[in-house]
């Protein structure tokens, strides 16, 4: 994409013009799109037609003509270098490549495999986290082994037990071969009178 820019010359207040895609009107009246206030320059001189590939002047029945490059014109095209003149007003179109986009790097991501049990010396999976010991379950969940020592085992009424995943906290079954880990019995919690009888008991020896 191109920008094209107006850039007036041999006035005493010399400025510049960007133009816009489309139709720009160019005179002494302040309703156009670009004022140029010099008497010579009729209230709507020209217009100019924009395109991705062209600049395009159009005279607009001005009292003292168009030109480009001293030559009268009716509707002509502008090329880059060459000089516009609006009565005694003269403009030098100037085109440049536009600012193209800044590009946005976007690191590499690099993403490291999750660990993996291996297989031991007689065949069976090792635990994941302990890759030196026997897996015994497998997390329906996520699929993972694990060894005793590395599951959650619940303690159920009458004495069944749950084992669940220490990753994602899902129930797990014995691999073959293997059985579920039994938890180990709480010490049953002696009572108030027990207690007190041991005490007293302390107490008079």
């Amino acid at each position: 994409m191109v920008m094209n820019k107006l850039v007036l010359t041999g006035l005493t207040h010399p400025g510049a013009f960007e133009l816009e895609p489309g139709f720009n009107t160019l005179g002494r009246n302040p309703t156009n799109d670009f004022r140029v206030h010099d008497v010579t320059v009729s209230s709507f001189h020209c217009e100019i037609v924009v395109s991705e590939d062209s600049v395009l002047v159009r005279d607009l029945g001005s009292t003292n003509g168009t030109y480009i490059d001293g030559q009268p014109v009716q509707e002509a095209q502008l090329t880059s270098g060459q000089i516009l003149r609006l009565g005694s007003a003269e403009l030098r179109l100037e085109s440049t490549p536009a600012t193209e986009p800044a590009h946005i790097a976007i690191p590499e991501l690099k993403f490291e495999r999750p660990p993996s049990s291996e297989t031991l010396a007689d065949g069976s999976l090792s635990c994941l986290n302990n890759r030196e010991v026997r897996a015994i379950v497998r997390c329906v969940k996520c699929q993972k082994v694990f060894c005793e020592d590395c599951v959650h085992v619940l303690r159920l009424a009458g004495g069944k037990t749950r084992t669940f995943c220490p990753s994602c906290s899902g129930p797990c079954e014995p691999l073959p071969g293997a059985s579920l880990p039994t938890a180990p019995l709480k010490p049953k919690k002696q009572s108030l009178f027990g207690r007190l009888t041991q005490t007293i008991r302390i107490r008079l020896k």
